[in-house]
């Protein structure tokens, strides 16, 4: 198991759309994977649980990833909070 903590820093946080793209990279992944925050957790696979996360902007979560490709699971998952979603701000 790997875990990491990573700023949200879009303007956004992490809205329907940014949770969309979270969800389907997280799922791409066999590695099972969960994303800390405000001492709750959530399966990062689902659409809906990262929704209902709702991390804003500046939030700080933890993802915590078990499995054969963890290590490329969380590379992909930081690069695409990293760079705002795809977002420009």
């Amino acid at each position: 198991m790997i875990c990491k903590k990573l700023k949200i820093i879009n303007k956004l946080g992490v809205h329907a759309r940014a949770a969309m793209k979270l969800s389907e990279l997280a799922s791409r992944f066999q590695s099972k994977i969960i994303i800390r925050y405000k001492n709750n957790a959530c399966d990062a696979k689902s659409i809906m649980d990262v929704m209902v996360m709702a991390a804003s902007c500046g939030a700080e979560i933890e993802l915590q990833i078990t499995g054969e490709d963890e290590i490329p699971a969380m590379l992909a998952l930081e690069k695409l909070i990293q760079e705002r979603f795809g977002e420009s701000e």
